[in-house]
C-alpha cells in the first residue's frame, strides 16, 4: 500500500510503501493497514503516523485539517497544513498557546475567528505532542 501525503505547498510523501497509517480524522484516530476498507473521511488536528515498509519505526508529522482517501492501492491524505518534526520549535509552540489562549479570553471572535483561533491552539499541542 502506497502513501502520499500532500498539502498545497508540498508533497510531504509520495508513492511511498508502507504498512500502515495512522491519521487524526475529525471523529478520531483512525489506523489504516493493507486491505482496509474504500472510504473517504475530513481530518482534524493531530499527528500522523507512518510505518515504511521494511522499517521498524514510524515516521510522524503533524496536520490540519482536509481529506484522507483509502483506495485498494493507496492512502491519499490532502492536508491544508502539515509540520515535521524538525519543524516544530517547542518555545515558539507554547507562545503560540499562551497567545491564542488569551485571544480567546480577552476578546470577542467572529466565528471564523474563532475557529481559527482553537485551530492555531490544536497545531500548537499537536507539535508539543510530536516533539514528546
Amino acid at each position: 500500500m502506497k502513501l502520499n501525503l500532500l498539502t498545497p505547498e508540498r508533497k510531504a510523501v509520495f508513492d511511498t510503501e508502507i504498512t500502515e497509517v495512522t491519521i487524526p480524522a475529525y471523529s478520531g484516530e483512525m489506523t489504516i493497514k493493507e486491505g482496509h476498507a474504500p472510504l473517504i473521511t475530513t481530518l482534524g488536528t493531530g499527528v500522523i503516523s507512518y510505518k515504511i515498509k521494511g522499517q521498524e519505526s514510524a515516521k510522524k508529522a503533524v496536520i490540519s485539517w482536509g481529506y484522507c482517501e483509502v483506495a485498494p492501492e493507496a492512502v491519499n491524505v490532502l492536508a491544508e497544513f502539515i509540520q515535521t518534526k524538525e519543524e516544530v520549535s517547542e518555545e515558539t509552540a507554547k507562545q503560540k498557546i499562551v497567545e491564542n489562549e488569551q485571544k480567546l479570553l480577552k476578546q470577542t471572535l467572529a466565528d471564523d475567528e474563532f475557529e481559527s483561533t482553537v485551530a492555531e491552539i490544536q497545531k500548537a499541542r499537536a507539535g508539543l505532542q510530536l516533539l514528546n
